[in-house]
């Protein structure tokens, strides 16, 4: 399993339609194989966006990466208005996740 984090500026007026697009997006990603997606922000609302994601490997990852389809939601007006930089994978090489954290919806 591997955990991809991205730092992103999100212009304050931009915050509810690019929150909107991670959602609307999630049908496409996860049939694309895609684990968890989660955004954060400061706790004291003062930084840079944070964007994790989970994927199964390696190779999952670099086929999303590779579909008309993430290439379609990455031409859209919101995904423009966003500011990204690179991406940073990380293998997984230790830790866990309770049972509670699969059924968690995080809205």
């Amino acid at each position: 399993m591997i955990v991809c984090l991205r730092t992103v500026e999100v212009p304050a007026r931009e915050r509810d339609r690019y929150l909107a697009w991670i959602a609307e997006g999630r049908a496409v990603r996860q049939a694309h194989g895609i684990l968890a997606e989660w955004v954060l922000e400061p706790t004291s609302g003062d930084g840079d966006t944070v964007v994790i994601t989970v994927w199964p490997s390696h190779e999952v990852f670099d086929a999303w990466i590779a579909t008309p389809e993430r290439d379609a939601l990455t031409a859209s007006e919101v995904h423009q208005t966003v500011e990204y930089r690179p991406i940073t994978r990380y293998d997984t090489i230790g830790g866990y996740s309770t049972a509670a954290l699969a059924q968690e919806v995080i809205t």
